[in-house]
């Protein structure tokens, strides 16, 4: 194991320990391959998965695994119009399984998210069964400042944060 792989991996077991004081269950993959195996492991075959959007669902597969599976899944990009999209918003609070990303995460076990129009949020605080969030090494940082540094300069365009806000220190 080299230098970067070992560094994720202490780092990462200092941010489960603090998920574990916030009442969140966190594991630790070596690549996109095994978070994949590590989602699919904890929702039952069957189940209702909804998702709210997230590129780190999409780029490590879960998305294609999560279609191609024995899964109801609860698309909003499926919805063609308003009544539509507020039918599958609502499927989406009641599912058995949420799929999403975070914009950040700090060594402290806080989550920082900014949400266009709250459907990752609301999911992330009420409703679905279980949350499962997909985050990268890339997401992990050492505090709240650096979070919303984060969000600013990386994870959202700027024009995306006008008239949004934030919340930080989520537990679940």
């Amino acid at each position: 194991m080299g230098f970067k792989e070992k560094t994720y991996e202490l780092t990462a077991k200092t941010v489960i320990a603090n998920l574990a004081k916030r009442n969140m269950e966190g594991f630790y993959c070596a690549d996109s391959k095994e978070a994949v195996k590590c989602a699919l492991s904890l929702m039952e075959r069957g189940a209702a998965v909804a998702w709210g959007g997230s590129e780190s669902v999409k780029e490590c597969g879960l998305m294609e695994a999560v279609k191609n599976g024995d899964y109801e899944l609860i698309d909003r990009s499926a919805a063609l119009a308003p009544q539509e999209q507020r039918a599958l918003f609502a499927r989406t609070a009641m599912s058995d399984y949420y799929l999403m990303g975070t914009n950040a995460i700090t060594l402290d076990g806080e989550l920082v998210n900014i949400d266009g129009n709250g459907n990752r949020l609301a999911s992330l605080i009420h409703g679905p069964k279980c949350v499962i969030i997909i985050a990268g090494m890339n997401k992990v940082v050492s505090d709240v400042e650096s979070a919303y540094k984060r969000v600013k300069t990386e994870a959202c365009q700027e024009t995306s944060l006008r008239g949004y806000g934030s919340v930080r220190g989520l537990s679940c």
